[in-house]
């Protein structure tokens, strides 16, 4: 098996008058290995010299990362070798990245992960893309809250089929993305705004966590998604098309708020070959929006009579409009297979007693609540939270 190398500045401490990066650019050449699986290189203090640093590495390196607890810069010079063979590159916490032109090419690198990592300018971010022509897979960890950072990101990666982008932000952040050959997607940026400028035909799953005013500036660009998982207001208005959802087999809403029976049954109407639906609602104590009005489809939906086979609904708080939706879905889907409630129960071991008689009512009530499919298996479960 081919060897991994670390390199921890942490467990250093005992270098006299040498620096740490120092110390690696001496023993790197010497190091016998012919090709490295990895190198996990970490960083205490503050360095200007991991190009350097990475120059003297003598093996074929497959995947490297890097962390750094102070601000180190590295800029991907041309004539840094090491890293045409890179296939996975991670850097982390408090990188610089200051590529300016031309750096080196990245010619084997198909995984690219930058979390919490500052650049000196957009450029910088966008030369790094332009100079990977194989990735597939892009990860990006922004934190606006602690560093400063970019106002915004191009990302054009013709050959990219994963692309992940998490934020952490008060202020908002401009994406402009072309990936026309995309695979799985996952926004996580509440904050973030953004401009697809073409259509992504091979995309199969997305996880979607953003402002509701942008919803459905993304959902208008996943007419192709088989796997579709997203946070739902019921203040949203979500502007729905048979062409966004027809080819969507698996529906997760992580609600907030609850959910309005004409909201579910019109996500249902234009979702005519869905599967599964997992309903996913967090315990809240906030304020309910006002649901936006939703008329009720004319017709049961065609996904209800043909296709659905599995119901997951978590956190069921027994309300007149969730029940509403649970009678409605149990007594028209004719193939589900599997319909499994849960509701949210305190850990605490003293419960008040009108809580207790509440919880009994509900169970009570979706035990005797008619299915329309004779093979409809009903489990009701407990989910405790703090």
């Amino acid at each position: 098996m081919m060897p991994t190398l670390d390199l921890d500045e942490d467990s250093c401490r005992n270098l006299g008058s040498l620096r740490f990066d120092e110390v690696c650019c001496s023993f790197l050449p010497s190091h016998e290995a012919r090709v490295l699986t990895s190198l996990n290189l970490k960083l205490m203090k503050k360095s200007n010299d991991i190009d350097r640093l990475l120059s003297n590495i003598q093996s074929i390196l497959h995947e490297l990362t890097i962390t750094s607890y102070s601000w180190s810069r590295i800029s991907f010079p041309r004539n840094l070798n090491v890293c045409q063979t890179l296939v996975v590159m991670k850097l982390q916490d408090k990188v610089l990245v200051d590529v300016f032109s031309p750096p080196v090419c990245f010619r084997s690198l198909k995984t690219l992960h930058l979390t919490r990592v500052k650049y000196s300018c957009q450029e910088s971010f966008r030369r790094l893309l332009s100079v990977c022509p194989v990735l597939e897979d892009l990860y990006l960890f922004i934190d606006r809250v602690r560093y400063e950072c970019l106002p915004s990101f191009t990302i054009f990666v013709p050959s990219l089929q994963r692309l992940s982008i998490c934020e952490e932000s008060y202020s908002r952040t401009l994406f402009e993305i072309s990936v026309p050959s995309l695979i799985y997607l996952k926004i996580a940026a509440r904050y973030g705004w953004f401009k697809f400028f073409e259509d992504m035909p091979k995309l199969v799953e997305a996880h979607v966590e953003v402002n509701p005013y942008e919803i459905n500036n993304l959902l208008r660009c996943l007419t192709s998604v088989e796997r579709l998982s997203i946070e739902f207001f019921s203040s949203m208005d979500i502007v729905l098309t048979d062409r966004i959802f027809h080819r969507l087999l698996y529906l997760e809403l992580h609600m907030h708020n609850g959910l309005q029976e004409n909201q579910i049954l019109s996500l249902l109407k234009h979702s005519p070959n869905l599967q599964a639906l997992k309903l996913n609602e967090k315990p809240s104590c906030s304020v309910r929006d006002q649901p936006r009005f939703v008329p009720k489809p004319n017709s049961v939906p065609e996904c209800l009579t043909f296709h659905l086979e599995t119901l997951e609904w978590r956190g069921y708080a027994g309300r007149p409009e969730d029940k509403e939706i649970a009678v409605y879905i149990l007594g028209n889907a004719l193939r589900l297979n599997t319909a499994k409630i849960s509701r949210y129960f305190s850990s605490s071991r003293f419960r008040p007693r009108h809580h207790q008689k509440k919880d009994r009512k509900i169970v009570k009530e979706l035990k005797s609540l008619s299915k329309a499919s004779t093979s409809c298996q009903l489990v009701i479960q407990r989910q405790y939270y703090p």
